[in-house]
């Protein structure tokens, strides 16, 4: 069982779980929501019967609609509706592909929960109305106070019985279909996640490749160009033996090239610094806090081991990224960096700033949290108007 299983399970059982005091049943929402749940359990059931009898030839579509449904109807009891499956899977009514995903279970399930709920449901309805329609007939005939209260006693004990038992039978159905279709849907939301975090990963890298190309142009080609000027004015000069002028224009150009060197320096660490790979990743991220105009502080715990190299590059450069949004955003006079090593991998970055900061799709920020997405990791920011601003992450690092 994966940790997100276990954790959904719980989840399940704590929102399943009746009150404590019987008599607050009558009072709590689980015990009327499973009324309701049990009602439509017994009209979707008995639809579902009628629709595969009268649809024998279609069952694949009935069974894919009936296990739609359900996954719905899970919404009833408090619990978190399942993500639908998509109508394409099924191509056709009688595309056998309507049994797959647990569908074939699901709908036998609801077929028989009908029944079952039927039974005693019929019963308790019936004992429920009875007894109702007796305490009023002895109100109004102004019956002795013990046989309105062994009346009212009847009834509230009937009423608090039907609520247990649709309860139990609530819950059972409820814990069967999310045992049959949770790990269905938990699988079509990693895919639909994974096809985003690719879709936005390739605008994410096509916005690298015009920064990059940013960068040359206005850095490294500028210096190259007037490079290239200045040996023509030290040519030019040579031929009209002015050495003075040669030696300037020469050591213009000399200082050209150490520009041009320097802005290539920096295209190269915008694309994967190499301290990075020299020292690791907490030595990166203290050189590029000691490079930031805004006073920042790196406070590293855990076990000290380093991670893997794509996993370093991907907390280095949401890091860099935080940095850049504080540097031109944020307003901020400090930040704080705060590395927890082990597993996982913990990243937080705080800036005392204006807040404001959002998400937006095809910007930096938004490309890193797909990178951390895209390694199994999370991320959160809390930016409210007026800050302060505390991006978070967390990396899986098993290794």
């Amino acid at each position: 069982m994966t940790p997100a299983t276990g954790s959904a399970d719980s989840d399940l059982r704590a929102r399943l779980t009746p009150p404590r005091n019987p008599l607050r049943m009558l009072v709590s929402p689980l015990g009327w929501r499973s009324v309701l749940y049990c009602f439509t359990s017994i009209v979707g059931g008995a639809l579902a019967l009628l629709a595969a009898i009268l649809g024998i030839l279609v069952l694949p579509l009935v069974t894919w609609a009936t296990a739609n449904v359900e996954r719905a109807r899970l919404v009833v009891l408090g619990l978190p509706r399942l993500a639908p499956l998509p109508r394409s899977r099924v191509r056709h009514p009688w595309d056998p592909r309507g049994f797959s995903d647990g569908n074939l279970a699901v709908w036998g399930i609801t077929v028989l929960f009908a029944l079952v709920d039927a039974v005693p449901g019929s019963i308790l309805a019936v004992l429920v109305i009875g007894l109702a329609l007796t305490l009023g007939r002895v109100l109004g005939e102004g019956a002795q106070p013990v046989e309105i209260g062994l009346v009212g006693g009847g009834l509230l004990v009937v009423l608090l019985v039907g609520l247990y038992v649709a309860w139990a039978l609530a819950a059972a159905q409820a814990t069967i279909v999310d045992l049959q279709l949770r790990p269905h849907s938990d699988l079509r939301q990693q895919v639909d996640d994974l096809t985003t975090s690719r879709r936005e990963l390739v605008d994410v890298f096509a916005t690298e490749r015009r920064r990059i190309e940013r960068d040359l142009h206005d850095g490294a080609q500028q210096h190259l160009v007037l490079l290239s000027m200045q040996l023509g004015e030290a040519e030019y000069a040579l031929d009209q033996h002015r050495t003075e002028d040669a030696r300037r224009a020469i050591g213009a150009a000399q200082a050209s090239v150490e520009a041009a060197v320097t802005s290539l320096r920096e295209t190269v660490r915008g694309i994967h610094p190499q301290l990075l790979t020299d020292r690791g990743l907490v030595a990166a991220v203290r050189e590029l806090a000691a490079r930031q105009p805004v006073p920042a502080r790196v406070e590293v715990t855990g076990d000290g081991r380093e991670p893997a190299e794509q996993l370093s590059a991907a907390v280095y450069y949401l890091v860099s990224e935080a940095f850049t949004n504080v540097t031109k955003h944020a307003g901020a006079t400090r930040v704080t960096v705060r590395l927890a090593l082990g597993n996982p991998v913990q990243v937080e970055v705080y800036d005392d700033g204006r807040g404001g900061a959002r998400v937006r799709p095809g910007h930096g920020l938004s490309g890193q949290l797909e990178r951390t997405r895209a390694l199994g990791g999370a991320c959160w920011l809390s930016s409210p108007p007026g800050g302060p601003t505390t991006l978070r992450a967390e990396f899986p690092n098993p290794g």
